[in-house]
């Protein structure tokens, strides 16, 4: 199973390494793309507008010997429009004048128009427009952005080749260090487990013959304390292979989470906290049903252990396209939001002073066993002084 683990958790790790590098392949290659593109349309509309102040000033230019332009002449007090077509042979008179009206009409100083850069100068009384022909720059300037397009695909095709070729060997070391720490958290839970339960079961003894007393009590509750550590740390390492690898069955989840909130109504009372429940019933959902137990009974937990003073819990169960919502608010008091990313790394306490307790690892279950499910757990501030952990199942 372990071996199985590993193979899963490298393909993930391998199918992310080739996304992330592809995805800023990607954007480094748009930028550079769209970067040529801008700068070459630039560099061929000055050369065109050049061109054209040249041919205001001295038509027989050496640099206009292979252009074609024409001019047109519109006047304000008549209405006239002249044409002057000794420069190119490229137009008819009438698309000529076609030209020149729809320019007017747009009441734009300069750009293209099929083919031709335009520039209009305003005098008294009368528009002179001067028609460039660069449908050759233009074709030219489209066939290289696609020329540059093709070519970034192509390497985009490449690196995904090289990038599976090399991501197996990029992140086995990580694979293997992950397994690593798995073993190790399974050894020593297992080499731990028999002492630990022989200074439980001496000190229950001892309490038998001499009776309670401070010491005992207090080595009961220490040896019971890392004994549910211990517990959960082998939870946590394994509750991702255990989840995909357990046979998936059809349960009643809403009645699961109505039993579950139940299960802390007293605890609400006892601590005085307003508790409500909004389960919508009836629904249904395939799945691992042991470990969604786990996820719902930390996501209750951490509300009661985290609420402040007299404050409310809110507990819902809703039905999502393809899956549940299964969501816990309570309200919480001097919370940084900066704070909210780090809740599901393993062993992180928003509670630095210790005073709650806890071993920082029922997020990073609830996290695995959401991702189990195609899902993922999102913690998010509503408001201010109230926090929502939600468990999106699919």
């Amino acid at each position: 199973m372990m071996k199985k683990a590993g193979d899963r958790l490298k393909r993930k790790l391998q199918i992310r390494f080739v996304l992330l590098s592809l995805a800023a392949l990607a954007v480094l290659q748009t930028v550079i793309v769209g970067f040529s593109t801008v700068r070459s349309y630039r560099q061929m509309t000055l050369r065109a507008d050049h061109l054209i102040r040249l041919a205001g000033m001295q038509s027989d230019a050496p640099e206009l010997a292979e252009a074609h332009w024409f001019d047109a002449e519109y006047h304000f007090s008549d209405k006239s429009l002249r044409i002057d077509l000794n420069h190119t042979v490229l137009i008819q008179q009438e698309q000529a004048e076609e030209y020149a009206k729809q320019v007017i009409s747009a009441k734009k100083d300069r750009g293209y128009l099929d083919g031709y850069r335009y520039l209009v100068r305003r005098g008294k009384g009368q528009l002179k427009i001067t028609f460039l022909s660069r449908t050759t720059a233009l074709e030219a300037w489209k066939t290289n952005t696609k020329t540059l397009v093709f070519i970034s695909l192509g390497g985009i095709a490449v690196m995904v080749v090289i990038l599976s070729a090399v991501s197996g060997v990029i992140v086995a070391p990580l694979v293997k260090n992950r397994q690593k720490q798995k073993e190790f958290i399974t050894s020593a839970s297992h080499g731990l487990k028999t002492p630990l339960t022989v200074i439980q079961a001496d000190a229950q003894m001892l309490e038998v013959d001499f009776g309670e007393n401070e010491w005992l009590s207090d080595i009961l509750k220490q040896t019971s304390y890392m004994t549910e550590m211990m517990n959960r740390l082998v939870y946590l390492a394994r509750a991702e292979e255990q989840c995909e690898s357990a046979v998936k069955i059809e349960f009643p989840i809403s009645d699961v989470a109505e039993e579950l909130a139940d299960s802390y109504r007293s605890v609400a009372q006892s601590s005085e906290k307003k508790f409500e429940t909004d389960i919508q019933q009836g629904l249904s959902y395939r799945g691992d049903e042991k470990a969604i137990r786990e996820l719902m009974t930390v996501l209750l937990d951490n509300a009661f252990k985290y609420s402040d003073g007299e404050g409310n819990i809110a507990v819902k169960l809703s039905a999502e396209e393809n899956g549940v919502r299964f969501a816990v608010e309570n309200s919480v008091s001097d919370i940084d939001p900066k704070q909210l990313e780090n809740f599901t790394d393993r062993f992180y306490r928003a509670d630095a002073s210790g005073k709650i307790k806890g071993f920082g690892i029922g997020l990073s279950i609830a996290k695995a066993v959401a991702e189990s499910h195609k899902g993922k757990l999102l913690i998010e501030l509503p408001e201010a002084d109230r926090i929502r952990l939600t468990a999106l199942l699919k």
